[in-house]
Order: structure tokens, then sequence, then C-alpha cells
């Protein structure tokens, strides 16, 4: 992964980070840092999965930058760092997967840094990342049937067993929603690569649980799941 940050403060403390994640996920991360841009535009990009950007540099706009890094490089997870929310929004014209705020919160980091990890490993084997007590681990999406939001408690139910996770359901439904999971009541997100039938506002698993579906989200969901189940290869 590579930085592009011009305040040395802060790309070491991006740096940390970025260090810290590793050690607490067991991965090897190698991290490359430019205090400019200018290194990174010829060519280097081409090397990276992920990107920590900043956009205000005082020669450089970070969003030029990025439109200019998407025309050679389209798969680069982009994350922008900024104190400023108002330029970061537009990021998203140019396929940025988020914003980080300085000051940077290491909680804030660990969670859309984990994202853009997600994001990487599902262009080949779509897995993501789950913290359950001291543990991290890597689940794949074939394996999620649900999740559930119960007493306070996110469980994580895969074909082989349940998982506790310190996430809320709205979270792990905004990674977990391009990979073929719909959020079908408040207490409910289903992957739909596990869904076997829907009949009145009720949804039948391919392991026979049935789960109640919200009247609000009823149309929404068999949509969805249409569109899912029309995509060549939408089982993973």
């Amino acid at each position: 992964m590579a930085i592009i940050e011009d305040d040395p403060l802060f790309l070491r403390q991006e740096a940390l980070f970025v260090e810290r994640f590793g050690e607490q996920t067991h991965r090897d991360l190698t991290v490359t840092a430019f205090n400019s841009p200018v290194t990174f535009l010829k060519g280097a990009s081409a090397n990276f999965d992920i990107l920590l950007l900043d956009i205000l540099m005082p020669l450089y706009d970070g969003l030029t930058v990025a439109q200019e890094i998407r025309r050679f490089n389209p798969k680069l997870v982009i994350l922008l760092v900024t104190s400023a929310p108002q330029y970061a929004i537009r990021g998203y014209s140019i396929g940025a997967l988020s914003y980080i705020l300085k000051p940077l919160s290491w909680s804030v980091f660990k969670s859309e840094f984990a994202r853009a990890v997600d994001q990487v490993l599902a262009e080949d084997r779509p897995t993501i990342m789950l913290q359950s007590g001291a543990k991290y681990l890597q689940v794949p999406h074939r394996e999620i049937t649900y999740i559930e939001s119960k007493r306070h408690k996110i469980s994580v139910h895969t074909i082989k067993r349940d998982i506790i996770v310190p996430y809320t359901l709205s979270s792990l439904g905004e990674r977990l929603a391009p990979f073929g999971f719909y959020r079908i009541n408040s207490y409910y997100l289903v992957n739909m690569a596990h869904v076997e039938s829907i009949e009145g506002h009720t949804c039948t698993l391919d392991d026979s649980r049935e789960l109640r579906i919200s009247r609000a989200r009823k149309k929404g969901f068999i949509e969805a799941l249409t569109q899912y189940l029309s995509k060549d290869g939408a089982v993973q």
C-alpha cells in the first residue's frame, strides 16, 4: 500500500496505524510513503493495492491527483484523508472507497482500512475480516448465511459456526452490500446466495432457517434478489 501525505507527522501516524493494523490482524503489509504525488504518478501506482491520499496539499489537489490515478489504475482502492469533509465527499465521484478525517482516530482508521482490505481480497477470494474478542478472522462470504442483531449482540452465522463481533448491523451492511447481502429487517442481514425461497413475509434459507422480512423492505429485497440471481457467477 502507499501513503501520499505532505505533513510528516500525519504521514508517520498513518504508517504506524497501518503497522498496528497488520500486527493485530496478522497481515504482512508493505507501506511506501510519498510526500508528494509526483513520483507516485510516474508509474509507481501500478504496484499498490491501497492508497491513503491526502486531499489538501500545498501544491496539489488530492482529488485532481485521484482523477489522474483513475486514468491508468481503476482498481486501486483509495481512502481519502483530510481535515475538510466538504472536499472528501467529492471523492466519491472518482471512486474513492471512503474518507478518514483528521485528527486521526484509531477506531475509525481501523474500521475504514478493514473495508479497504476486504475490497482488495474480494477481487480474487471474497472474504471479510472480522474481529471476535482478541482474534481476527478471515471469513469467506459464501460461508456466511445471515447476520443477526439480538440483545445488543451481533452474531455472524456461518455454515461452520457462529461468531460474535463488536460491530453494528449497519456497518456490516455497508461492507457486505456490494457482495450480495441485503438487510431484510432491523435484525437480519442475509446472504442472498443462501436464500431458498420467499413466501409472504418469510425468507427461507438453504439450511431451512426462516427469517422475517419487514413489510417496508420486502419489495426492495425481491428486486435486489432478482438482480443478484440474474448476474453471472452470483453465488460466491
